[in-house]
C-alpha cells in the first residue's frame, strides 16, 4: 500500500512538471542592467567610440552611450562582469562616472504577497528540472 502511494505521488509530480512545455526563459543566460550618469562627453563621435570600446568588455551583452544625456547603459551577465569591472572599463577609457547607484525609493503602500518570491522561483526551477520535454526543445 505504501509503495503504491509513493508511486502515485511520483507520477503526479512528473505529470505536473511535464504538463506544459518548458518556458524559454530557462534556456537563456541571466542578464542585469545598469545605467550611470557620466561626465560630459566631447562629441557624438566620442560617444560612439566609447560605446564601441565598452561593448567589447567581457560579459557585456549590450552597451549604449548617449551624448545628449551623458548616460551609459549596460546589459551584462552578472557571472562574467560586475559593476566594479564596468567602472574599471570606463576609467580605462578616461571617462568618469558622475553619479553611481540608484535612487532610493520608499516602501510600497500596497499589500504584498506573504510568500517570498524565492519560493516561487524554487518551484519553477524544480518544475523545469523534472520536465522531460525540455530535452526535445530546439533553442
Amino acid at each position: 500500500m505504501r509503495v503504491k502511494l509513493l508511486l502515485l505521488i511520483l507520477v503526479t509530480v512528473l505529470i505536473w512538471a511535464n504538463w506544459n512545455a518548458p518556458e524559454m526563459h530557462h534556456f537563456v543566460q541571466p542578464a542585469t542592467t545598469v545605467v550611470w550618469q557620466l561626465s560630459p562627453l566631447a562629441s557624438p563621435a566620442a560617444a560612439q567610440a566609447l560605446e564601441t570600446q565598452l561593448a567589447e568588455t567581457p560579459g557585456v551583452k549590450a552597451c549604449a552611450v548617449s551624448w545628449r544625456t551623458n548616460c551609459v547603459a549596460f546589459v551584462y551577465h552578472p557571472d562574467q562582469a560586475t559593476p566594479a569591472t564596468l567602472i574599471q572599463a570606463l576609467n580605462r577609457t578616461g571617462v568618469e562616472v558622475a553619479s553611481e547607484g540608484s535612487v532610493a525609493t520608499s516602501s510600497p503602500t500596497i499589500r504584498e504577497c506573504p510568500v517570498p518570491p524565492g519560493y516561487a522561483l524554487l518551484l519553477d526551477r524544480i518544475r523545469f528540472t523534472l520536465n522531460l520535454r525540455r530535452f526535445f526543445v530546439a533553442v
